[in-house]
């Protein structure tokens, strides 16, 4: 995956998986002075790649002659609430398993890894997640880790960074390990590997209350929910390829 920054957000794009939203769509999350150029912008940006322009709109109270305007420039849209957490810098207390061995992600033990995600039905199509790994492991922007309990590899995440900020994705877990708090294991490794690298802030996006809540417990904060409008123009309807955890 390859991304862009502007002035505004950042957007994401890779021509090789096309249909995969998370990997090709502007995030938006500052105020949009000129929408009707900004917008034209935008659709030249990844209509000159073949890519459908996607956009994911934040911060709706300052943005609704955005919102107005992309009606105007053929944009659909679905409405949705999601919410975003933030490390508050303190360590949950965690009893010491020696069972459990973390490690990051090389071409040694890339298949294990790759083989984790491909396992989580609400990922999306196998294909296109191998796809996905592929691009963003070979990035210097995204670091991948592995869960092992009893030499199994059983749950796996990344961090994405960008300058000094940092966000966790694609949390992991197969069905037969779940509900055995390996999470809380893996975000607090997460956690001391971007204080060594010296971030300044560490987020992630929960999916479900449930999932909400096993995040509480590792010391994300939660802040208020972030309204977002997903644009697809001229596209099919919205699909979430997002975290699962039970």
């Amino acid at each position: 995956m390859k991304w862009r920054f502007v002035r505004r957000g950042v957007l994401f794009y890779n021509q090789s998986i096309p249909t995969y939203y998370d990997a090709n769509h502007a995030q938006i999350w500052r105020k949009i002075e000129q929408p009707d150029a900004f917008l034209q912008a935008i659709k030249a940006f990844y209509q000159s790649k073949s890519l459908i322009p996607r956009i994911y709109l934040y911060n709706l109270e300052e943005n609704h002659l955005c919102i107005e305007a992309l009606e105007k420039h053929g944009f659909q849209y679905e409405h949705f609430v999601n919410e975003i957490q933030y490390w508050n810098g303190e360590y949950a207390i965690l009893p010491p398993n020696p069972a459990i061995q973390i490690e990051r992600v090389t071409d040694a033990n890339m298949e294990e890894a790759l083989a984790v995600e491909m396992s989580i039905a609400a990922f999306g199509e196998p294909s296109l997640i191998k796809k996905a790994f592929e691009q963003t492991y070979h990035s210097s922007h995204f670091t991948y880790y592995l869960l092992r309990l009893d030499g199994v590899a059983c749950c796996s995440a990344n961090i994405f960074v960008s300058g000094n900020q940092g966000r966790i994705e694609s949390v992991a877990t197969t069905e037969n390990y779940r509900g055995r708090g390996l999470i809380g294991y893996m975000l607090q490794h997460i956690q001391q590997q971007s204080v060594k690298q010296a971030l300044e802030d560490l987020w992630i996006l929960p999916i479900s209350e449930q999932v909400a809540n096993v995040y509480d417990k590792a010391n994300f904060n939660r802040w208020a929910p972030l309204h977002q409008f997903m644009r697809l123009l001229k596209g099919r309807a919205f699909k979430t390829f997002a975290n699962r955890l039970k």
